[in-house]
This record gives structure tokens, C-alpha cells and sequence, in this order.
């Protein structure tokens, strides 16, 4: 059975989601943080089977660890 994880919507409301990936079909993942000196802002690039790469948003954070703990969260429920 297909199991699908959800990829943040940036405008949306806390905890909308804006797309739901199929993890059986991921082929990379490449995080990228930026910082305005201020906030760290959590994207990554998505390749899945059959599509050019993506980027989507994962979230802004104060600190570079807690982008850090959002993206291995984010890996752990592609692994779960």
C-alpha cells in the first residue's frame, strides 16, 4: 500500500500541506538552509521518478540546530 508524506505549505495554515510525496519514489534530497542573519529558512531539493528536481519549503527557524532537528525529522518520516 502507497504511504505519502506532506511537504509544508509556506501560506498556508500551521500544519496544511501543500504536496504528499510517495517516499518509494524519492531518487534525492539535497537540504539547503539560508539565513537573513536572523532565521534560518529550510528548503530542500526534491527529485522523485519521473519529474525534474523541486525545491520545497520546510520551515523558518531561529537557530541553525533546530533546522538541522526539522530536517532529520523530515528524513525520519521518509524512512517511517
Amino acid at each position: 500500500m502507497a504511504r505519502f508524506v506532506s511537504l509544508p505549505d509556506r501560506d498556508g495554515p500551521a500544519g496544511a500541506a501543500r504536496m504528499w510525496i510517495n517516499p518509494e519514489h524519492v531518487v534525492s534530497l539535497v537540504p539547503k538552509v539560508s539565513t537573513d542573519g536572523s532565521r534560518h529558512v529550510l528548503r530542500v531539493e526534491i527529485k522523485l521518478i519521473g519529474t525534474p528536481a523541486f525545491d520545497a519549503w520546510l520551515g523558518v527557524y531561529d537557530t541553525g540546530e533546530e533546522a538541522d532537528s526539522r530536517w532529520a525529522l523530515f528524513l525520519s518520516e521518509l524512512r517511517d
